[in-house]
């Protein structure tokens, strides 16, 4: 596991509050832009907060970081997600 400030189960915690959450209110993906969001959720701990990023929670599996090719060697040192869910953009 990278580095990140929680243990997986905290993570794991947090992901199921979130998705509780979701649905009471009817929401079957949630997409995350407040950096401090996207860190309690993930760890992700990233300076480019001025460009397009997010972390996409769907109902079920493992949430999806998305950002700038330049931001996703950070996302793999600083989230509990594999790389399979660290996708960039152009």
């Amino acid at each position: 596991m990278p580095a990140t400030d929680f243990t997986a189960e905290e993570y794991a915690a947090r992901l199921t509050k979130t998705r509780r959450a979701m649905a009471a209110q009817g929401i079957d993906t949630l997409m995350v832009a407040d950096p401090s969001n996207m860190a309690w959720l993930t760890g992700y701990d990233g300076w480019s907060f001025y460009v397009p990023q997010a972390v996409i929670a769907p109902a079920a599996g493992d949430p999806i970081w998305w950002g700038r090719p330049q931001d996703k060697a950070g996302a793999a040192q600083t989230t509990w997600l594999s790389a399979d869910n660290l996708l960039d953009w152009p």
